[in-house]
């Protein structure tokens, strides 16, 4: 079967290490994944130990925490979530502001305490929270360090602080939820789509709001006012963006739907047969879905198809166009690629996948599965979209009845196969 729970030893013969995995909310992820979880959080929880010992009723800045506490936490409950797992947090505003703002006291308490009211509007295991949470308080104190290491007499020389803790607040909560994502489900750095222009310039925008927040503050708070109503404005319009991936990628995975894929293929096609350059489509489907399903319920099935999604988009080139075709078909579309390149781009991701582990909260060890590719290329087996998924999907079909978990060339398939592309 090429789907299972692994590895089935340990499941069957439960030790005392894997009781306290489970306990702790660790049974379902791979052991270095779950090192590196825990490291975080006990990082982040030994740092913010030694740093709060040193809080008091005498400390300065108490109204001050208070107020960007609020607003980081009513900015928490709004979220605007992405396709594919990602979200904007408008609260990077006010946690910014108090990395400058504020003593690093306070700055440990707002980087937690804000996430508190969310958790009861926004479902979450509390690992993935206490992981969160550590992660925001590591990224925040990187921030006020950064900031408190620049000379700040003059306005400028503030302004480059500013700069400066915005860069290390940001790219510390990237860097470490990327190496999370890669330890978990094998993910690239570049597929986490963490580190795309648009994932950072947004974070980036928002922490330098916190730096005029900042400013502000200093010159008169209550202008604070000024500065936070257009956030109204800023969250709105980063609904934009949700709107119009909505409307052409795949909410589950965040790949392309079948419908923008098609717009795709057509145009790349058009444009192929200008240039005259090579193209390949890839069509795959996944193998055993329904004995995931019937075995440990759709939800596993689920975060298979999204883990597979993001192996795919791990492993394919920066202009490649990845969408799921259907239920359990993922189409991928190579621009300027020969047969022979698509097929070694299949066979990467063939292998990534077997190699891959995918979890979900509701199975107790991780999950794997395989997937069966076919290859296309145009113009060589087709000269239009119609014929060309068709001939990879013939691929796909004999990549099934040859024993699964494999790469097919269309042009390496059977008479029977030859015969129905070239009805095409």
């Amino acid at each position: 079967m090429a789907v299972h729970s692994a590895p089935a030893v340990a499941a069957q013969q439960p030790t005392e290490a894997s009781g306290v995995r489970r306990m702790l909310g660790l049974g379902n992820l791979a052991p270095a994944a779950a090192a590196y979880l825990s490291a975080v959080v006990v990082v982040a929880g030994v740092a913010s130990i030694a740093i709060l010992t040193q809080l008091s009723l005498d400390t300065k800045g108490w109204g001050l925490f208070a107020l960007l506490l609020a607003l980081a936490s009513v900015a928490q409950l709004f979220i605007v979530e992405k396709p594919g797992g990602q979200s904007y947090r408008s609260a990077i505003v006010f946690v910014t502001a108090a990395a400058i703002l504020l003593p690093a006291q306070f700055v440990v308490l707002i980087s937690i305490l804000h996430y508190v009211p969310s958790w009861f509007r926004h479902k979450r295991k509390n690992i993935v929270r206490a992981f969160n949470a550590a992660n925001t308080t590591l990224g925040a104190l990187a921030g006020w360090a950064a900031f408190h290491a620049i000379s700040k007499s003059t306005d400028i020389e503030y302004l480059v602080a500013g700069a400066a803790a915005c860069l290390a607040f940001i790219l510390a909560i990237h860097l470490l939820l990327a190496l999370m994502l890669r330890l978990r489900a094998g993910t690239s750095l570049r597929g986490t789509g963490l580190f795309s222009f648009e994932s950072l310039s947004t974070d980036l925008a928002l922490a330098a709001l916190g730096v005029g927040v900042s400013v502000a503050w200093r010159a008169n708070p209550w202008s604070i006012a000024f500065v936070v109503m257009p956030l109204l404005l800023v969250h709105r319009s980063l609904h934009v963006p949700q709107l119009e991936q909505e409307a052409k990628f795949d909410p589950k995975t965040g790949l392309l739907n079948a419908r923008e894929f098609q717009i795709s293929l057509d145009d790349e096609i058009a444009r192929a047969q200008r240039t005259g350059a090579p193209l390949a489509v890839l069509m795959s489907d996944l193998d055993y879905l329904r004995n995931i399903n019937n075995t440990y319920g759709h939800l596993a099935g689920d975060a298979v198809i999204k883990g597979i999604a993001a192996v795919i988009r791990g492993e394919l080139r920066r202009y490649d166009i990845a969408s799921r075709f259907g239920g359990e078909e993922f189409s991928v579309l190579l621009p300027s690629a020969t047969p022979e390149q698509a097929y070694e781009i299949a066979e990467r991701i063939r292998r990534a996948v077997e190699a891959a582990r995918f979890e979900e909260e509701t199975v107790e060890e991780p999950l794997s599965a395989t997937v069966s590719i076919g290859v296309a290329g145009y113009p060589r087996d087709a000269v239009d979209a119609k014929g060309l998924v068709h001939a990879a999907d013939i691929a796909v079909y004999e990549a099934k009845a040859a024993g699964r978990n494999r790469v097919v060339d269309v042009a390496d398939a059977g008479d029977s196969a030859h015969s129905a592309v070239a009805s095409r």
